[in-house]
């Protein structure tokens, strides 16, 4: 159907396809010899002795990368000229007497294909041609040229990056011998024998304990000066001391002894003075026996603890004089040690760095042999590329013909022409099918009448005429309105006419019907009648008896908008007094409004009689504009509203829609109707109409 609607654009689409294709079918439905040679490209390096992962394509993408490189090695222009080099070598000559050498290589790096075979490691090397005679030569000398250059450049410049190797592998032997006697010498000064990554300066140790020595003998020292302190100033020993001076007399055995032989001695001598009296003799002696022990143990004591006191004290004095003659002796030491470190620390580090650098010699030394190795064995190794087929000499040709080119072309042509077609379809935003205007106003269709243009269709639009004022016959009956308002989407003058078509099937049916254009922009009904209408009774010029008038022609009354319509409509309260008015003197009172989204006056028309059928004319109307009368409908909110599609398409409406008007007019099923199918009452009518214009002699 796109086809049919668009048949101009479809038919300058497939002449232009034709035009530009018929040179390019020609060409390439030209017969041709083809020739073609196979190698393979290995995934891994086929190396002599063993496998090298630095020579293996590890992934899918890098081998597609590296076949992909391989391919456009092939047509290289030193590689083909090559090539032609050892046809020449063999007395084989094919290049055109009109081309050079470099016109005729630039030539074959245009007409030389590479391709991979889907699914194996094998790529193909070909050329098409017109000439039969020496293609299998041609494609053999290019392959080998290209088999022998990938093997020189698998390891490209292996001689000369030997020898570079081998150089640099003598002189790093001199460099590690050179840092190695360097590094014995400061060995022997330092006297360390190991330099690893753990080994620490020993001359940092040194320093290290020494100064701690010294911290140590420092904090040592203090603390003998304040206990020698405390000891001379308290008398006692510090608290830190396991036993006090008067322990260390109470534990003392001889101490010990006399004090028990004086306790004992003092509680004998107190038991015989128990019994005497005190002018007894003995009394008085042993009294003086007493006296003597006790004094002589105290001064026993005092003695003892004079002799300690003396005794802690030298002590303390000679841990003072220790600590002092220590700390001296070890500054004295720190301080030489320091002098020397910053020299000691210089070789060490030195050392150090030696050893570092033997070592990354030593690493460096051996990836030279490494790779001196892999190049003196693998640069003749098979390597990622060998050959599998050459070429063999063409015997017939090939392609596709002439006539499946221009088949395929015809082919093309048809489908681009019915595509554009489609595709101007589609971008179309026009509302076609009475389903689509359902479909965005959300509502079923109270009616929808076809597009009149012939016999058929207008008696078809009588039948949807009827069908709609069957329609407004119930609508009457179950909510007893008798007025009916109309609006277009947009401007339009189908909207008078289907009120015409309804109110003559109306009256067919014995209604009484009175017709109101009500549409400021109308001119149908004013250009016959210049008497007073709507608008002069609107404004209280004229009354609602006055401004009705007969037309004879469809027999039914009608009120024309009147002289006033250019002001628009005033007084609209007034109009829904009339219009009550008139739903009792008639049955039905169909109204005419203005565009709803181009006036003002359709709104409030609209909200004064409450009711309205939006008229939508199919292949006229756009899907926004019927979106945006759609959302004024809601926003206005009348109590009623109705949809009808106007001027639907035959075409347009569908496939069922020439089904429908057949079976309506013949009252007959549309298979028993259409005794020959359509295409060939077509062909026999246009057969019969060529021969009306160009009749037989």
């Amino acid at each position: 159907m796109s086809l049919i609607r668009h048949y101009r654009i479809a038919g300058a689409v497939w002449l232009l396809v034709m035009i530009i294709g018929a040179p390019l079918a020609w060409q390439k439905g030209q017969p041709h010899y083809l020739s073609e040679s196979v190698f393979q490209v290995s995934p891994t390096y086929m190396k002599n002795i063993d496998a090298d992962s630095e020579v293996q394509l590890g992934s899918n993408s890098q081998y597609r990368e590296y076949v992909s490189h391989l391919a456009s090695s092939v047509i290289r222009y030193d590689i083909i000229e090559k090539a032609l080099q050892i046809l020449a070598n063999e007395r084989v000559d094919i290049k055109p007497a009109n081309l050079t050498q470099r016109e005729y290589i630039e030539k074959l790096q245009a007409t030389l294909f590479v391709r991979t075979i889907p699914d194996t490691y094998m790529v193909r090397i070909g050329i098409e041609s017109e000439q039969k005679q020496d293609i299998d030569k041609l494609i053999n000398a290019i392959t080998d040229s290209f088999l022998v250059t990938t093997k020189k450049e698998q390891i490209f410049g292996s001689g000369e990056r030997l020898r570079f190797v081998e150089d640099v592998q003598t002189k790093l032997l001199s460099e590690i011998a050179a840092a190695e006697t360097a590094r014995v010498n400061l060995a022997e000064k330092l006297g360390v024998t190991t330099f690893s990554e753990n080994t620490q300066n020993p001359y940092d140790a040194v320093l290290t304990q020494a100064r701690d020595r010294l911290t140590k003998n420092s904090i040592e020292l203090a603390e003998a000066r304040a206990a020698n302190r405390t000891f001379n100033e308290k008398k006692e020993l510090p608290a830190d001391a396991r036993l006090s001076l008067r322990d260390l007399r109470q534990q003392d055995l001889g101490m010990q002894t006399m004090r028990n032989e004086v306790f004992k001695r003092t509680e004998e001598i107190n038991q015989t003075l128990t019994g005497l009296a005190s002018d007894h003799p003995l009394y008085r002696d042993l009294k003086s026996e007493l006296l003597k022990i006790t004094a002589d143990l105290e001064a026993r004591e005092q003695a003892y603890d004079v002799l300690s006191f003396k005794n802690y004290q030298i002590r303390f004095a000679v841990s003072v004089d220790q600590k002092i003659e220590i700390e001296q002796s070890l500054e004295k030491t720190v301080s030489k040690l320091q002098s020397q470190a910053g020299e000691y620390a210089r070789l060490f580090q030195q050392a150090m760095r030696l050893t570092t650098q033997i070592r990354s010699y030593e690493a460096d030394l051996t990836t030279v042999r490494n790779r001196a190795s892999f190049l003196d064995t693998e640069r003749n190794a098979l390597g990622f590329v060998r050959l599998v087929t050459p070429a063999l000499p063409a015997e017939k040709p090939t392609g596709v013909g002439k006539r499946k080119t221009f088949l395929f072309l015809f082919l093309l042509a048809s489908g681009l022409a019915l595509g554009a077609t489609v595709a101007l379809d589609m971008m179309d935003r026009r509302i076609r099918t009475v389903n689509e205007a359902e479909q965005l106003m959300g509502m079923p269709a109270a009616g929808w009448q076809i597009h009149v243009d012939d016999l058929p269709t207008r008696l078809f639009g009588v039948e949807q005429s009827k069908r709609f004022a069957a329609t407004l016959i119930r609508n009457h009956s179950a909510t007893e309105r008798g007025a009916f308002s109309f609006s277009s989407a947009k401007a339009s003058t189908g909207v008078m006419q289907i009120i015409l078509d309804t109110a003559v099937a109306l009256r067919q049916l014995g209604h009484t019907v009175l017709i109101i254009d009500a549409d400021t922009a109308s001119a149908q009904l004013r250009a016959v009648d210049t008497r007073p209408g709507l608008t002069e009774y609107l404004s209280g010029s004229a009354s609602a008896t006055d401004i009705v008038r007969k037309n004879t022609e469809l027999d039914v009354d009608v009120i024309h908008i009147g002289n006033l319509g250019l002001l628009g409509i005033q007084q609209i309260e007034q109009l829904n007094t009339g219009v009550k008015k008139w739903v009792e003197q008639y049955n039905f009172v169909l109204i005419n409004l203005p565009c709803l989204l181009l006036s003002a006056d359709a709104e409030l028309l609209i909200q004064t009689l409450g009711q309205v059928f939006l008229v939508i004319e199919a292949d006229s109307v756009l899907r926004g504009e019927a979106n945006r009368a759609k959302r004024l409908l809601q926003k206005i909110d009348p109590k009623a509203v109705g949809l009808f599609v106007n001027n639907v398409p035959m075409i347009s409406g569908g496939g069922y829609m020439k089904e429908l008007m057949i079976e309506t007019l013949t009252q007959k099923s549309y298979r028993q109707f259409m005794t020959q199918p359509s295409w060939l009452m077509q062909l026999q009518l246009f057969w019969t109409e060529l021969c009306i214009k160009h009749p037989r002699r």
